[in-house]
């Protein structure tokens, strides 16, 4: 992965804190992942409003990934299990 490619990730959960749980759609290592820690992450949802977060955690082949409008209590439309986000350089 160049330093200028977005990376794509699969919503595969949430945990009781209300982050979001990503495995990228390419292989990369743990340490690639580790990388990723403090990059954005954006979410597009079904009427092209972008929604942006950012990676707080790499656990193994997840990255944690933390958005404002979740903690706050804000539901962001369509984010769920398969939804798609690419991860920023």
């Amino acid at each position: 992965m160049s330093e200028a490619e977005e990376l794509d990730a699969i919503v595969v959960g949430f945990d009781e804190q209300e982050r979001v749980l990503v495995q990228p759609t390419s292989g990369i290592t743990g340490e690639e992942l580790a990388k990723l820690v403090g990059k954005e992450a954006v979410y597009v949802d079904y009427n092209g409003r972008p929604w942006k977060g950012s990676v707080t955690e790499a656990l193994e082949d997840v990255l944690v990934v933390e958005f404002e409008a979740l903690k706050s209590g804000q539901e962001v439309p369509g984010l769920g299990q398969g939804s798609l986000l690419r991860i920023k350089p």
